[in-house]
């Protein structure tokens, strides 16, 4: 039975449900604790080791340092909102208690001196938050497998998705138009925190790739240049770009789970609406801007996973065209090889054959660099993504702020 009940302030008649300011605190007290298991997964599977990685990975690891030390900063903030308001809004509960049983013992002596023989006072009573109502598609997060499959599961979670929004809808137009609303959780945050899978990469089999025969006359090109191309090449591309790739689905998680606080926060409003009295006002307020900052920080979240994955199409992509120049070497450094195995006039020829290509190598040479220099240039890009985040973590500092300071002023 709903415990909701009538009282009145100086100001006139205020409406409260106990239940349902018992059910909200505990929607913000899983809150807090979804923003922590949303930071922990996102550092268990974004961060990346320096001891495996190529030269590109190197340049990228101070970079996504720095954004998950951002985006830790801000799920720290983001659970010292929830936290907070957690906390308050169990001293509102209280707050009215106490006043309704003081009110109570009042009424209680009043009627006692006209003889009568009030009832104890019986206060509210406190249920339990029920599960989340939806959460991620049942195939959240697993591998995309081939093109086909991947069609095929693409469509069944967007079916899924489609249909699941649209009964909700309706649900929230028959609650809008029926009577008072239980608070509820929206969405199962933690749903969307699932362990990422990446599928094995071309690159780190770029070695491989090149070619057996390759290996065995680099030294030629050495010979020439003063340098192992195979060597100096393959080195930005040997890194661990399964655990990227990793990475960026963590960042894709993560976006996914702060849009379902988000949702959360803003799922407590219709139900609470029908509070009138002293704090709500300012928890309407407050729900809104949170929900609202949380959905502005899972953009940047979003953004990072795209740049990520980006990049590691970038680099396939440089591989493969890197592969083709060091093919297309690997005929000339055998045609060196060959002239140079025949006595006397061999050597007369390799070194006519070599003075011909030297030019061409050293062209082919230059574009398979500039390939590399692409790869780079898309890293140094990932640079926004600190700014980007940071803007919103000083949002969600903004809040939190300026919730502990409403609230020391309120006291």
């Amino acid at each position: 039975m709903r415990e909701k009940r009538t009282a009145a302030e100086e100001v006139g008649a205020i409406e409260v449900d106990f239940n349902n300011l018992a059910l909200a605190e505990q929607v913000l007290e899983r809150q807090g604790d979804h923003s922590r298991a949303v930071k922990q997964h996102l550092r268990q599977y974004a961060t990346l080791d320096a001891g495996d990685m190529g030269l590109i990975l190197q340049m990228l690891l101070p970079i996504n340092d720095a954004l998950l030390d951002v985006a830790d900063q801000a799920l720290d903030l983001s659970a010292r909102v929830f936290d907070e308001g957690a906390s308050r809004m169990g001293q509102t509960r209280e707050s009215y208690v106490s006043a309704e049983r003081e009110a109570h013992d009042r009424i209680g002596a009043v009627a006692r001196q006209l003889g009568l023989n009030p009832s104890p006072y019986a206060p509210p009573a406190s249920p339990t938050l029920g599960a989340p109502l939806n959460g991620a598609p049942s195939r959240y997060g697993e591998p995309d497998g081939n093109l086909f499959n991947q069609a095929f599961w693409d469509g069944y979670s967007a079916g899924e998705w489609a249909q699941e929004t649209g009964s909700r809808a309706g649900d929230r137009v028959r609650d809008g138009l029926s009577g008072p609303r239980d608070v509820t959780e929206a969405c199962d945050v933690r749903s969307f925190l699932v362990t990422p899978h990446a599928d094995d990469p071309e690159i780190e089999n770029i070695r491989w790739s090149a070619g057996v025969i390759f290996g065995g006359v680099d030294w030629i090109f050495e010979k020439l240049f003063g340098y192992s191309l195979l060597e100096e090449i393959t080195k930005p591309f040997t890194g661990n770009w399964t655990r990227m790739k990793e990475g960026a689905f963590a960042w894709t998680h993560t976006s996914d789970a702060l849009n379902g606080l988000s949702q959360n926060a803003a799922g407590l409003l219709p139900s609470m609406a029908s509070w009138t009295g002293k704090g709500s006002e300012a928890f309407l307020v407050a729900a809104t801007a949170t929900s609202q900052a949380h959905g502005v920080l899972s953009g940047p979240a979003g953004t990072v996973s795209t740049m990520l994955k980006g990049l590691a199409i970038a680099a396939k992509e440089a591989a493969k065209l890197i592969l083709k120049i060091l093919r297309k070497i690997q005929d000339r450094l055998l045609i060196l090889a060959a002239e140079a195995a025949i006595p006397i006039a061999g050597w007369v020829a390799a070194a006519v054959t070599a003075g011909i290509s030297l030019v061409d190598l050293t062209q082919d040479v230059l574009k398979a660099y500039k390939y590399v220099n692409i790869v780079y240039d898309v890293v140094s890009g990932m640079v926004s993504g600190i700014s980007n985040l940071s803007d919103s973590a000083f949002r969600m500092a903004d809040l939190a702020e300026g919730l502990a300071r409403g609230a020391a002023a309120r006291v």
